[in-house]
């Protein structure tokens, strides 16, 4: 089963930009993502609640109560979530905002 960020990582361009300004957000704040409830995560993303739950639908969840349950049972057997610095590489859409993201932060 494809964790959530391979996931995101492999739909990134086909998603609308609302649902591209969630993941950028999840990409920024993995590990802190479980501790968010669907609404938090629409709040602190910009946009509507509507659009996180279309975002989750597409990516294979049934709700979004499902994909933390998915997180919170991969970090408590003691995976590694990922390291989302590591896990941007090439010239996609994604790997260019992290670049340019990182860039302005230097």
């Amino acid at each position: 089963m494809q964790q959530l960020d391979e996931r995101l990582k492999g739909q990134y361009a086909s998603l609308s930009p609302q649902e591209q300004r969630v993941a950028d957000f999840i990409f920024d704040h993995f590990d802190d993502l479980i501790s968010y409830n669907s609404a938090e995560l629409a709040q602190l993303s910009g946009v509507s609640k509507a659009t996180v739950s279309r975002l989750f639908k597409r990516l294979g969840y049934d709700k979004y109560k499902d994909m933390r349950d998915e997180l919170r049972t991969l970090r408590q057997s003691g995976m590694p979530l990922t390291d989302q610095r590591d896990a941007v590489q090439g010239n996609t859409l994604l790997a260019r905002h992290y670049k340019q993201e990182m860039a302005n932060l230097t």
